[in-house]
């Protein structure tokens, strides 16, 4: 079993005869793997006509897949979840190169590569992952095209002549989607290759969506696409050499933003400090709230310049659907929507055989120029603005955030030939992405010629160069593999240094009183760290229909920039995240085990996994206001583990029936108590001085209390505080004055913080599948699934160290009264479960030398109300009832 058909939507091909029609099973390798001898039971591979009929974005394409769910965003972005992972776990590529784009900042940054261009999706995992990255134990995702041909076309028609084309409408968001893709021989040995995609879609109706009025529809869900690439390549019996430019370009809105947050800000740390806690002086917060370490994080964070009512600031509060924004909405204000370009360079190319000892080289180089901003919608309501009087519908149509990644990747892999059972290959990696995400002062704002830049990401070069290699050794019925990767990181931070003096100036003439030696200066050195992840895996195909496989695999992972340094307003996810400068590399160990069984009547794929993490660096809810949340990242011990397989079983020669199913349970650890002020009970009467302290100062006295004053209470603890300019006669004269307080010491004042369940997790599902073919042209199909409501939710708890004001009105802070730490408790929203039933149809036929498909969908037939409890809008619907239309081309 050197291939195994893997993919559990397959489409399967028949070959006929009127009475019977036998199905056969299509096998397809991963060219993600380094061999493609070594799939196992967990590998998945989709191919174009399946494609087709799926989503435009990933996430939602991949979300029918065993293991996978979606984050998605409306109408024009969605990101995979792979067994409770996601963002920067998860390694997405473009035949074999990293994606460069800003989806790992957010769900509503679309992810730049398109599906329905693609010749299949591959998802992969075990040691082939470490060819790509260090952390993607949840699997690495490849989208393959035909962008740069790597062979001569053969088609129907001419032989120099290849294509395809698609054509697609929906009834429910009036979805109009065309591809098409054609590769040409122009001489024996150089073929052009030019494709296309359009994409025009509405707001997608819902069995119902509550704003100010009930509405059927979800505002601001709309997407327009437009894709263009060409690739040019040679190509001979030694291999090929090929290049590409692609340009993308998407105007898509942004859904469940309430305006009403608009004038919100979060308070959250103090770069000064204050006349209780003492003043630090540390004038660079001001600039680069990105520096910020835990000691600046105020006592109570919160927002400031709300303007909304209702129960907004109830912490505990779920979302309810009958208000999913927490409160009415104005659905006649259009919302914010994102503008984006991205423009792709790539070089690729493999050489087979170019020495002795060496099988192939491959090389890869690409550079991409990504660009978006998130337009303001220019709402009169909203009551943020510098300028009294400004019309805010000024800002209609401005970059209310803009965010950039100029990226270089390149990769060189060198093939060993294969000798007495081993093949293996070594390679390098360097990539390199220079990115900001800054917020632009808008026409509402007035003259802010002088003010500040402002970033919710710091300018900043992303530096990363790795080593890697896989060896394996085939023996018997056994396949072993082992890899290993290092990487070095460094992130250097673009600082001005002229607007930092400028900070230091304002500080030394605003507080003039203030202590030059406690005025704090920062460290602008750029983050600098390395990670090693290593994988091994046995598969044994102990019986010609049977494959086990294992594997295990220790994984780092090192932060993100997003991680590190993000600060600010988060539109698209009604939140505001705050970077963590401090975090450590993150550890995990993971192991799964798979088995595979493909016979005449039963096939089966079953995973399951176990992921053990140490650092696991997560979004930290520090409090929430309705719907609005203020995050930051923080890292703890957690783990993973789950189920996923189906089971399949050959009816007749034309009818199947699969059972699929899958299952992800997760939890972190504890976070560090926070530890407060120490506890003391009532003081101890001070009955007078020892002779022995006659003829010291009352400095001298204060440096040896426990010897100089005598207690009624011996076992008590020392004096709390002496007034030093006292005289020995003073204390002598005047003790209640001079010695403050005696008390006796309980304890500290602590607040544990337990472990609980993982944020995001998706719930667990089960469904059913079957497959008639009804002539050899004709097959229909019925796919139902149950998602099961997810009530194991996170909460997280965070400390208040509560202010206190006395009978006159003065302000005690946490240190000088006596009220204890308090905990908040922020509780992730539970989701209900819900049903969904799917039907379709698909007719193959031939018109002259055109192969064509004619494909019908019914997608959520029940019309179900459908919340996703891993998006972070929990609370907006999914698309109702729908209907598509497609037709395949393949010439």
């Amino acid at each position: 079993m050197s291939e195994i058909k893997n993919d559990h939507l397959s489409k399967v091909s028949p070959s006929t005869t009127l009475d019977t029609i036998v199905v056969e099973a299509q096998s397809i390798s991963p060219s993600a793997l380094a061999f493609g001898n070594t799939q196992k039971a967990s590998d998945v591979v989709i191919n174009r006509e399946q494609l087709s009929l799926r989503s435009a974005t990933l996430g939602n394409a991949l979300s029918e897949e065993l293991g996978v769910h979606s984050n998605p965003f409306g109408g024009g972005s969605s990101a995979p979840i792979i067994r409770g992972q996601d963002g920067v776990r998860i390694k997405v590529l473009q035949n074999g190169t990293d994606v460069v784009d800003v989806s790992n900042m957010s769900p509503d940054h679309v992810i730049a590569t398109d599906t329905l261009l693609a010749e299949r999706v591959e998802l992969v995992r075990g040691p082939s992952t470490l060819l790509y990255g260090t952390a993607s134990s949840a699997g690495v995702v490849n989208v393959v095209d035909k962008r740069i041909p790597d062979k001569m076309p053969r088609g129907n028609f001419n032989d120099k002549v290849e294509g395809e084309a698609l054509l697609r409408y929906n009834t429910n968001n009036q979805e109009k989607l065309a591809t098409a893709g054609a590769t040409f021989g122009l001489t024996d040995h150089i073929a052009l290759r030019v494709e296309g995609l359009s994409r025009h879609a509405g707001n997608y109706e819902v069995p119902e969506f509550k704003s100010d009025v009930t509405l059927d529809y979800l505002p601001d869900s709309y997407n327009k696409s437009k894709v263009g690439t060409i690739g040019l390549s040679w190509i001979d019996d030694m291999g090929y050499i090929g290049a590409s430019y692609s340009r993308r370009e998407d105007v898509y809105g942004i859904p469940g933003h309430n305006h009403n947050y608009d004038s919100c800000d979060g308070h959250f740390i103090n770069w000064l400090g204050s006349a209780e806690t003492g003043f630090h002086g540390r004038y660079y917060l001001n600039a680069y709230p990105h520096l910020m370490d835990d000691n600046d994080i105020i006592d109570f964070p919160h927002f400031d310049g709300c303007h909304v009512g209702g129960h907004a600031d109830d912490h505990g509060h779920e979302h309810n659907h009958d208000q999913p924004l927490g409160f009415e909405h104005n659905h006649n204000h259009k919302g914010p929507w994102v503008d984006m370009t991205s423009d792709r360079y790539d070089v690729r190319g493999e050489l087979r055989e170019p020495l002795k000892g060496i099988d192939k080289v491959k090389l890869s180089l690409t550079y991409a120029d990504y660009y978006h901003d998130e337009k303001d919608p220019g709402n009169p309501d909203r009551t943020t603005g510098i300028g009294e009087g400004l019309d805010l519908r000024l800002d209609k149509g401005h970059a209310a955030a803009i965010f950039n990644n100029k990226g270089f990747n390149s990769r060189l892999e060198t093939y060993h030939t294969p000798v007495n059972g081993f093949s293996g290959m070594l390679g390098m990696q360097y990539q390199k992405q220079e990115m900001s995400a800054e917020v632009p002062y808008l026409p509402s704002w007035g003259d802010t010629s002088k003010a500040d830049p402002r970033y919710l990401l710091v300018p900043h070069t992303n530096k990363n160069l790795s080593v890697f290699g896989l060896e394996q050794y085939e023996i018997g019925d056994f396949t072993f593999e082992a890899a290993a990767r290092w990487e070095k990181q460094k992130t250097p931070v673009e600082y001005d240094q002229d607007l930092l003096n400028r900070k230091l100036e304002w500080l030394n003439s605003g507080f003039p009183s203030l202590d030059s030696n406690k005025v704090e200066h920062p460290d602008l050195s750029p983050y600098e760290e390395d990670a090693t992840s290593y994988a091994g895996s046995i598969i044994w195909d102990f019986d010609p229909e049977y494959r086990l496989s294992f594997t295990a695999s220790h994984n780092e992972r090192l932060p993100a920039p997003m991680e590190l340094y993000y600060n600010g307003k988060h539109l698209a996810t009604n939140s505001f995240e705050y970077g963590n400068k401090d975090l450590k590399k993150e550890r995990s160990n993971n192991i799964e085990l798979g088995i595979s069984h493909f016979g005449e009547d039963w096939e089966y794929n079953l995973s399951g996994y176990y992921n053990d993490f140490d650092n696991y660096i997560f979004n930290e809810n520090i409090t929430k206001f309705g719907d609005l949340y203020m995050r930051r990242y923080n890292q703890t011990t957690a783990n993973f583990y789950g189920l996923e397989g189906d089971i399949s079983y050959q009816v007749t020669p034309n009818q199947k029936l699969t059972v699929f199913g899958d299952f992800v349970r997760g939890k972190i650890g504890s976070l560090a108590p926070v530890v407060g002020k120490s506890l003391y009970g009532e003081s101890s009467e001070v009955l007078g001085l020892k002779p022995s302290c006659e003829g010291l100062s009352g400095e001298q006295i204060a440096g040896q209390l426990s010897d100089c004053v005598l207690l009624s209470n011996e076992q008590a603890n020392p004096i709390l505080e002496i007034d030093e300019s006292c005289s020995l006669n003073d204390l002598a004269e005047a003790l209640e004055y001079c010695v403050l307080s005696y008390p006796e010491k309980l304890g500290t004042d602590v607040l544990e913080r337990p472990g609980t369940n993982a944020p995001r997790v998706p719930p667990a599902r089960l469904g059913f599948r079957y497959n008639n073919y009804l002539t050899d042209k004709l097959s229909v199909n019925m796919d139902y699934s149950h998602v099961f409501e997810q009530n194991k939710v996170t909460t997280s708890t965070i400390a208040i160290k509560p202010l206190e004001y006395d009978e006159d009105g003065t302000k005690r802070q946490y240190d000088n009264n006596s009220l204890l730490i308090q905990p908040r408790l922020i509780t992730e929203n539970k989701t209900e479960g819900y049903n969904l039933l799917n039907l379709g149809a698909d007719y193959e036929s031939a018109y002259g030398n055109f192969d064509y498909t004619l494909s019908l969908r019914a997608n959520n037939l029940l019309d179900e109300k459908i919340y996703i409890h891993n998006s972070f809008l929990p609370y907006v619907p999914q698309m109702g009832r729908n209907f598509t239309l497609g037709l395949n081309v393949k010439f």
